[in-house]
Parts: C-alpha cells; sequence; structure tokens
C-alpha cells in the first residue's frame, strides 16, 4: 500500500469515524438513559432478573446474527462492487435477505415454544414466580429477533455504499422507543409494558433504515435462487460465523446461569455493570470497527496483504489508545459514576456497591474485547472462520473453568473477572495466529501503541485516585448535581492527562484521534 493510498484510508477512515463517534455518543448516552429509567423503575429485584433472563437469549441472538450478517454481506457485496458489478450485488443481497427474513422467522417460533427451556437453561436457580415471569416475557420478546436481525442486515448493506450515519443513529432510535414505553406504560402494565416496548423499539430500528436502502438503489424482489454461488458461500459460512461471533454472548450466558444461584439481583447487577463497560466500546470501537470492514473487505478482495496489516495495526492502536484509558478510568470512578447512572428509585447504595465490584473486574477486559472486534473482523474479511472460531471456543470453555475456580472467592465479581480472563487469552491468540496469514505484521507495531497507553493511563488513574477525595471535599454538595459536577472534573482532568502523557511519549496515533474528534 503506497503512502498516498494509506494516507488516503486515513482521511477516509477520520471523516467517516467523526460522523459515527457523535452518533455512538448519543445513542449510548441514550441507552444510558434506558438502563437508569429500568433500574428506577424495577431496580435490581427479581423482576429485572426475568427481563434480564427473557432478553437474555433473544438479545444474545440479535448481537450474533446482527453481526454475522455483517461478517458475510459486507465482504460479498463490497467483491461485486470492487468490480463495479452493481446489478450482481443487488441481485445477492435480495436473494440473502429473503433467506434471512425466512429463518428468523422460524427462529421466532421455535423460541416462543421453547421459552420454558430455554429459560431453564439459561437461569435454572430462578424461584418459581420469577421463573414464570421470565417465560413470559421471553414470549413477547423473542419477535424482535425478526427486526433486529432484518435491520442489521441493512445495515451491513448501506455500510457497503459508504452510508453510515442512520444505519448508526437506529440503535439511538430504538433507545427511545424503550424509554418511553417504560415512563408512560411501566407504571400501568409493569414489566409487560417494557417487554412490548422492546419489541417495538426494534421494528423502529428497521423501519428507520429503510428509506435509505431504496434511495441507495436496491429494490426488493422475489428471488429464491438457492444456486447462486454467492449465497452458497454465505450459506456454508455463516453457521460456522455465528458459533464464532456467539463466543462473548456465550460468556454472559454463562454469568447468568452461575448467578441465577446467587443473592436476589446478582444477574442484574452484571448486566448493568456490563452496560457501562461497552460504553467505551460501543461509542469508540463500534466506529472503527464498522469504519474499518468494508476496507478489510476491499483489501481482501484485492489480495492485498500489505493494506490489510496496515488497517489492522492502525485499528489495533487506535483501540488500544481508548479502551485502556477508558478501563483505567471506570475501575476508578465506578462509583460515582454508578451512583450518578443508577442509583435512584428501586435501585439502592447497596445495589451500587455490587455493580461496582462487578465493574471492577469487567474493565480489566475492556481492551481485549476492543481489540477482539477489530482482530475477528479482519479474519471474517479473508473469509478465515476457522480461526475465531477455534480460539473462541478455547477460551468459552477457560471462561467455564475460570468461572468455576473463581466464584467461591469473589462471587459474582468472580464471573465478571472470568469474561475478562478469557477474553484476553482470545485476543492474544488471535493476533499470535496472524503471522501465519499477514507475514508483515509484527508484535512490535502492536506493542508499542499498547505499552504507551498503559504507561499513560497508569499516570492518569494514580492521578484521579490521588485527587478524588480532594475534588469531593472542594466540591461539598452530595446531591445529583454534585455528582455530575464531581463525574466532569474526574474525567476532564483525566483526559488533560492521559492527553499530555501521550504527547510525552510521542505517540503518533494521537494526530489521527484529534482530527477525529475536531472533525466531530
Amino acid at each position: 500500500m503506497t503512502l498516498q493510498k494509506e494516507a488516503s484510508l486515513e482521511t477516509k477512515i477520520v471523516k467517516a469515524a467523526s460522523i459515527l463517534l457523535l452518533v455512538n455518543l448519543l445513542s449510548r448516552v441514550l441507552g444510558f438513559v434506558r438502563e437508569a429509567v429500568i433500574a428506577m423503575e424495577f431496580g435490581a429485584s427479581a423482576v429485572t432478573d426475568a427481563f434480564r433472563v427473557a432478553y437474555s437469549l433473544p438479545y444474545a441472538l440479535q448481537a450474533v446474527l446482527g453481526v454475522a450478517f455483517l461478517a458475510v454481506i459486507v465482504p460479498i457485496i463490497t467483491a461485486y462492487l470492487v468490480k463495479d458489478d452493481v446489478s450482481e450485488a443487488w441481485k445477492v443481497t435480495n436473494i440473502i435477505f429473503n433467506w434471512t427474513f425466512v429463518i428468523l422467522i422460524g427462529i421466532t417460533i421455535l423460541g416462543i415454544v421453547l421459552a420454558p427451556w430455554i429459560v431453564a437453561v439459561l437461569a435454572g436457580g430462578l424461584d418459581e414466580e420469577t421463573f414464570n415471569l421470565a417465560v413470559d416475557l421471553t414470549r413477547i420478546i423473542f419477535p424482535s429477533i425478526i427486526f433486529m436481525g432484518a435491520g442489521m442486515f441493512v445495515t451491513g448493506v448501506l455500510n457497503t455504499r459508504g452510508i453510515f450515519g442512520i444505519p448508526a443513529f437506529a440503535p439511538a432510535f430504538a433507545n427511545i422507543i424503550v424509554i418511553l414505553a417504560v415512563l408512560i406504560f411501566a407504571g400501568q402494565y409493569g414489566v409487560h409494558g417494557l417487554a412490548v416496548g422492546t419489541v417495538v423499539a426494534f421494528i423502529g430500528f428497521l423501519l428507520i433504515q429503510l428509506p435509505l436502502l431504496k434511495k441507495s438503489g436496491f429494490e426488493w424482489k422475489w428471488d429464491w435462487d438457492r444456486t447462486h454461488p454467492a449465497v452458497i458461500t454465505a450459506g456454508a459460512t455463516i453457521f460456522p460465523l455465528i458459533l464464532a461471533i456467539s463466543i462473548n454472548q456465550i460468556h454472559l450466558a454463562v454469568n447468568r446461569i452461575f448467578a441465577s444461584g446467587l443473592e436476589e439481583g446478582s444477574i442484574a447487577v452484571l448486566d448493568f455493570a456490563y452496560t457501562l463497560m461497552a460504553l467505551p466500546l460501543g461509542i469508540f470501537v463500534a466506529a472503527i470497527a464498522t469504519i474499518i470492514f468494508p476496507a478489510f473487505s476491499r483489501y481482501a478482495a484485492n489480495d492485498d496483504k500489505e493494506g490489510l496489516t496496515k488497517t489492522l495495526v492502525m485499528g489495533t492502536a487506535l483501540v488500544s489508545l481508548i479502551a485502556i484509558p477508558a478501563a483505567a478510568g471506570l475501575m476508578v470512578i465506578r462509583e460515582p459514576l454508578i451512583q450518578l447512572a443508577f442509583e435512584r428509585g428501586a435501585f439502592d447504595a447497596y445495589a451500587t456497591e455490587r455493580t461496582a465490584v462487578a465493574l471492577l473486574y469487567f474493565s480489566i477486559g475492556l481492551w481485549a474485547v476492543g481489540v477482539n472486534t477489530i482482530a475477528a473482523r479482519a479474519y471474517y474479511s479473508f473469509r478465515n472462520i476457522r480461526i475465531p472460531l477455534i480460539m473462541g471456543l478455547i477460551c468459552a470453555v477457560l471462561n467455564v473453568i475460570f468461572s468455576i475456580l473463581l466464584l467461591p472467592h469473589l462471587g459474582h465479581g468472580g464471573l465478571a473477572l472470568s469474561n475478562s480472563l478469557a477474553s484476553i487469552v482470545n485476543v492474544i491468540l488471535l493476533l499470535v495466529a496472524f503471522r501465519k496469514y499477514l507475514p508483515s505484521l509484527g508484535a512490535v507495531q502492536l506493542i508499542i501503541p499498547l505499552t504507551k497507553a498503559i504507561v499513560a493511563a497508569g499516570v492518569m488513574a494514580f492521578t484521579l485516585t490521588f485527587a478524588m477525595p480532594y475534588i469531593r471535599e472542594f466540591i461539598g454538595i452530595a446531591d445529583f448535581f454534585g455528582q455530575i459536577i464531581e463525574l466532569a472534573i474526574l474525567v476532564g482532568l483525566g483526559c488533560m492527562v492521559y492527553t499530555v502523557m501521550l504527547f510525552v511519549l510521542k505517540t503518533k496515533e494521537l494526530d489521527l484521534i484529534k482530527k477525529m474528534i475536531k472533525r466531530g
């Protein structure tokens, strides 16, 4: 890849990622509000546990199938687009979309029928009343898979056409619907109102993207040609791909299985903590992964290993420089952050304390989860599913072993730590395996930005830990307004210290981050 092409790639990534950063930030803020109103209305209670269990499998399927559709459709369509064969790209899109929609309907019917067995597997430790409620909620929520899966498919198609803004806003639109459902209907219909609102939210997620799909040139057709070479390729790769992408959801499912036998509300506090940990992933890492994946696919289609290597190095470096300080910051300010986000209504100080324990251990694996997102998409771009699948399965087994070992000593915190340790092992295995496929990829290229991020984040964390009691004393306000001021000062101070340290360490990727923020 020439210097001119490399600069062009960076410019495109900066331009698109800047827009996505803003939209993802809006979506995650609304996700925060969504979780806050759910916590305020239902707290860390048995009712919340029932909803989390009911939502867990549909959400896992939505997350897994959504990413799987992206991983399948983006390389296939991109392969036609680099040849300027737009008509064939749309033909393949039609065929795969039609079969996808039918399969999603079939999965939904199975989920509704098998709901009692699903809940028994996911959370067999629930008492009878909570178990029955979880079954009812599962049957209500399961149809959302159809609309979420179709919506993610549409997102993938739009991304291949360079359309990122509205697809990125669609989750924010869905969050708005859930928030309104809780505020308007939870008082009268309880958690069932939340469940129905969740389904409506995913319908909105799909519908808001359809006008742009039509505008991009797509026209739906009754085409079911299973013999098309691209369709055969998609069919052969989708199921192992789903299994490979499922690893993180398997980790979370293991959490719920073990946590269902712990103190009431353990499932809820793990989910609330994971939501906070995933905030920087959803804002920054998702933006980087969304933009970089089509670039990976173009380089793979042209067999440009050098371009793929440089893009992988750039992506992992950016993730390291964002995820490491985010993890350190979450560890230091976890309690005031949870208090501000959730501690009101039915969510009390004890729930905050338990959530803070889980967030501490989840944060340890934040970097690994982020880099895994980039590394896995690089593999998917040249249709290598075997490596992510094998490594993921190894780490799924390790997660169970870690959980069994740590649960007696750390309780629900041990489950969060097990997830983190398994994710770290997973990403190391993925990066080491790349040497076989990308010979020019060197360990030094990956380690230097990671080391600089760790050093800078360490100084930042030490500064925040030292300054926090003095800031709290200076503010002297313990109410909601005081919490906002405290967090704002801590975040601002942390960003300033971390940025100064990156300058001192002469981190070249800092210029790219500055451009993204400036354009945003």
